[in-house]
């Protein structure tokens, strides 16, 4: 294991440099085309364009989608506009069905038509309302098909139509209860000993389209359990003892749990939230009804004897890790170390640096994209002075990882900073800290210590103390305390 050491100069006795508090005024930025897009079409339609892209998030993580045949039905389009609702959307956006499923543009006309006509609730009912109001209020950092960056900015104090009451789950705590309709599955009185096998799908479209579609009389299919993508949110849906329809011809001595997703994204959808909810479900099952942890009695659609062709949850399921998280009842480890900050080494007021810390993954969790992030630290959650609107997902959310970074794999965090504005030349260190959103932080907290000197100025003073977060002109006394940073490496640059 890499081990190296970085020295942060803390000045005794100096004022630590105040900002005024960072507020998100860019609701959606980054350098995706898409981008553009939300802006102006929300803007056009009177729709914020933050709810247009958090709804485009949920729905089908920035992609267009032309999904038919799937379980959770048909979604069109780059906010996955139920089938059943294309023609009404075209009419009303005044395109054509074909554009709203090959241009992204004319989708989101389409689908900005529907929520301006009513609300939210017009792409998929309540879930939808829901996942969205989740989704702003946390913030989103996402790709498009390009890999180009999105980012919605967090507002935890967002609104939105659609939340309702949460019922408890029948049979399993960790569950919330929505009733599949009884035309969907068939009444039992299973117990122990008449479930053998516990049957892992994905749904091939969104959350809440699928238990939509579980809810719809003229579905005839359904799954005892529903696991949501970005935070591992379980609905139960059939009553354990009943039968749902999920497995064709093995349902009889079956559990089926459907897992939001597409079977070719596995990199979009398959989060260590969802594989971690769903392995502690698995777990609870296994025991309740004496089912092996092991692959075989916990199996994949495709691998079922049935009389489908369904080939899910796709080579692309990590059936190594969901089985021992499985036997660990659902329980991974965030633990990370070798850290190495690349930063600039000083900037001017309102100049901008590109900052990129390289993390090795020591836990037993992979790390995914937008739920892995980099926050601030010391304390945790404050306000940073170098935050960047617009490239961060909030004033103490930098960035989320590049790209989803398994167990033993390094990963990448790449994020801007902002000199901030100054009168005089001064020293910031900030802190910060790895979190896996909605869990915790964890590994060491690793420092961007910066000089930032008025805009213009070409200062000819003393050099300024390294990343001492204090005011070298403040003319308190004192010296210099060196302070090591364990397990981390920092390149200082000039801002590129």
């Amino acid at each position: 294991m890499r081990r190296a050491a970085a020295f942060a100069c803390v000045g005794l006795g100096c004022a630590v440099p105040t900002a005024p508090q960072a507020i998100s005024q860019v609701s959606v930025g980054g350098d995706s085309p898409l981008v553009a897009m939300f802006v102006r079409v929300g803007s056009e339609l009177g729709v914020p364009p933050e709810e247009l892209a958090a709804a485009s998030w949920v729905r089908t993580r920035f992609r267009l989608a032309t999904t038919s045949g799937s379980e959770a039905g048909e979604s069109v389009g780059l906010v996955g506009i139920p089938a059943a609702f294309v023609p009404h959307a075209a009419s009303l956006a005044g395109v054509t069905e074909a554009a709203i499923a090959s241009d992204p543009e004319a989708s989101l006309l389409a689908a900005a038509a529907l929520i301006r006509e009513g609300d939210l609730r017009a792409l998929g009912g309540d879930g939808v309302a829901t996942a969205v109001t989740a989704a702003l209020a946390r913030g989103v950092d996402g790709r498009d098909a390009g890999g180009r960056h999105i980012v919605i900015a967090a507002q935890p104090r967002s609104s939105r139509p659609g939340l309702g009451q949460i019922s408890q789950s029948l049979d399993y705590a960790g569950a919330t209860w929505a009733a599949a309709s009884t035309s969907n599955y068939g009444t039992g009185a299973r117990g122990i000993g008449a479930i053998d096998h516990i049957v892992i799908h994905d749904t091939e479209g969104s959350f809440a389209s699928t238990v939509n579609w579980f809810q719809d009389p003229a579905a005839k299919v359904s799954a005892h359990y529903v696991v949501r993508s970005s935070d591992g949110h379980v609905d139960q849906m059939v009553a354990e003892k009943n039968i749902a329809w999920h497995d064709k011809c093995f349902n009889a001595t079956t559990i089926g749990i459907e897992h939001e997703g597409y079977a070719a994204h596995p990199e979009l959808w398959y989060t260590e939230p969802m594989y971690e909810a769903s392995a502690k479900l698995t777990s609870f099952l296994a025991d309740k009804y004496g089912i092996a942890k092991e692959h075989g009695p916990i199996l994949g659609h495709g691998e079922a004897p049935d009389c489908s062709d369904h080939t899910d949850p796709g080579p692309g399921w990590n059936w190594d890790h969901y089985i021992e998280l499985v036997q660990a009842g659902g329980a991974g480890s965030y633990l990370a170390g070798d850290i190495t900050v690349d930063a600039p080494a000083s900037l001017a007021s309102g100049e901008t640096g590109t900052v990129t810390v390289t993390v090795a993954n020591h836990g037993t969790s992979a790390w995914d994209l937008d739920a892995t992030r980099v926050a601030t630290a010391e304390p945790a959650d404050r306000d940073s002075a170098l935050f960047v609107d617009g490239d961060w997902i909030s004033p103490s959310r930098a960035t989320s990882v590049d790209a989803q970074t398994p167990a033993g794999a390094t990963g990448t965090f790449t994020f801007s900073i902002r000199g901030p504005d100054v009168t005089e030349p001064q020293a910031f260190d900030e802190a910060f800290q790895l979190v896996e959103e909605g869990s915790a932080a964890f590994g060491p907290a690793f420092h961007v210590a910066l000089q930032v000197t008025p805009a213009g100025d070409n200062y000819g003073g003393p050099p300024l103390a390294q990343g001492g977060g204090c005011s070298t002109t403040n003319g308190s006394a004192g010296g210099l305390i060196l302070v090591a940073l364990a397990g981390l490496r920092r390149r200082r640059r000039r801002p590129r």
